[in-house]
């Protein structure tokens, strides 16, 4: 019988580990038998948990039908807190432990432009594709015309669209079916709002209180506020004496609607309805978030789930509702953005090839979206190249593709109760204008003092 020292056992199990290790692909590696797509975002965050969520029930549908190229698809989450500089560490934990083919980001400028920066760092290293999960600001796809072969990696889903949603949609309710001619304007004091506050920017923007006065509004308010202060009634408070009909609101996920819209029904300014177009105020968890005190808001609402809007949209709405998921349309856009990565895998026949992936990109080639077909801009100018395709590069208030998107503007009238007053772009045939009511009438209506 033969006797082993410990040494020597210890370096043949050594040398089996390292066969094996040989044999098997590291996650993302070119030899892998799956695809890795990842995630960068704040994983307790009410607006971008429900995109993990979302892209989780892409990524399964995937896999369902038998993956990309016959590989598994495999979602890797790492959660940046909502901090920039913890983002940044996330994105590069995942970069380099999991080696994706790409991860999104959630849709928040500095968290984007930060992040851009640490990917570019380790591209060459890692090669991988970076897409924001949002619009956020100009910035953020500014660069890669001019400094190509830095940034030819990174997209993301769309760009400058929310200032037509805003602009146009926003303002033509508060004139069409609110008849306000006086208007209080409140912006998250994010850096997404920026141009909205001063104007500028490509394109040379009008501020949005330029763009009012030239809509015919009295712009008597106009006023950054933090997000998630909880400190919404002294505004409100404020607004009440200025004779305001409307208050307008630019809110994004960050924005504490819920307290908002608490504070606004306990304040003097209780009958000036609200609109604020982004936040929780979008979702069906809305009403009881807030005790029924979002009566008589208006808002974006992105969780209905009986206008067609494709085929696909209310089956998979269905979904989201069965797993709880609120809907907005980041949201609804995480589920295009991995239909999407699969669309551009199989067309370029790679996986693996990240070059070839972004010149299939390059192409602008749509992909079938829940909410209209979906691509990104191949035109090489700044900002739009890398962007998702909606507005007019000559005038950024004009939609340059109205087939693509579905943006509904309702009113709270109730726990289930939502009319559609309006749509961008255009009129559909379940929109109906005259179906505002004012927050007074439906208090009275209610019951509710």
């Amino acid at each position: 019988m033969h006797r082993y020292s410990l040494p020597a056992i210890s370096f043949v199990m050594a040398a089996v580990m390292l066969a094996i290790a040989g044999c098997s692909a590291a996650p993302g590696s070119p030899g892998s038998d799956q695809v890795i797509i990842g995630y960068v975002g704040n994983s307790s965050s009410p607006g971008t948990r429900p995109c993990m969520d979302f892209m989780q029930i892409a990524v399964d549908d995937i896999n369902a039908e038998g993956g990309i190229m016959g590989k598994r698809v495999n979602f890797v989450v790492e959660d940046g807190r909502g901090e920039t500089a913890a983002s940044v560490a996330a994105a590069q934990r995942l970069i380099m432990r999991y080696k994706p083919a790409v991860y999104y980001i959630e849709g928040r400028s500095e968290i984007a432009l930060a992040i851009r920066e640490k990917s570019a760092d380790l591209f060459t290293s890692y090669p991988h594709l970076a897409m924001c999960n949002g619009a956020a600001d100009w910035e953020v796809t500014a660069g890669i015309v001019t400094q190509y072969d830095r940034y030819k990696f990174f997209f993301r889903d769309f760009e400058w669209a929310q200032y037509p949603w805003y602009y146009n949609l926003g303002l033509r309710v508060l004139k069409d079916s609110v008849k306000a001619s006086k208007v209080a304007l409140l912006y998250e004091d994010l850096a997404w709002t920026q141009l909205y506050q001063e104007g500028g920017g490509p394109g040379n923007m009008p501020s949005m209180w330029k763009y009012a006065e030239s809509q015919g509004f009295e712009v008597v308010y106009d006023k950054p506020v933090k997000s998630r202060s909880g400190m919404w009634l002294p505004v409100f408070e404020a607004i009440a004496k200025t004779g305001a009909e409307a208050i307008f609101v630019l809110s994004s996920w960050y924005t504490d609607t819920e307290v908002m819209a608490k504070q606004w029904a306990d304040s003097s300014a209780r009958n000036i309805p609200i609109l604020a177009m982004g936040g929780t105020i979008c979702n069906k968890t809305f009403w009881e978030m807030t005790s029924g005190k979002c009566l008589g808001l208006l808002t974006s609402y992105q969780d209905d789930d009986t206008i067609p809007v494709t085929p696909r949209y209310i089956p998979l709405i269905q979904k989201a509702h069965t797993k709880n998921i609120p809907l907005q349309f980041h949201v609804i856009s995480a589920y295009n953005d991995a239909v999407g990565m699969k669309v551009a895998m199989e067309t370029a026949r790679t996986t693996t090839d990240i070059d070839a992936l972004i010149k299939e990109f390059e192409r602008g080639e749509p992909w079938e979206g829940l909410t209209g077909p979906a691509s990104f801009n191949p035109e090489r100018v700044e900002p739009w190249f890398h962007s998702g395709k909606i507005t007019s590069q000559k005038n950024l208030l004009d939609v340059a593709y109205p087939d693509r998107f579905h943006i509904p503007l309702n009113q709270w009238q109730g726990q289930d109760k939502l009319p559609l007053l309006l749509t961008w772009p255009g009129f559909m045939k379940y929109a109906n204008p005259d179906a505002y009511k004012s927050p007074a009438q439906l208090r009275a209506e209610a019951g509710v003092k």
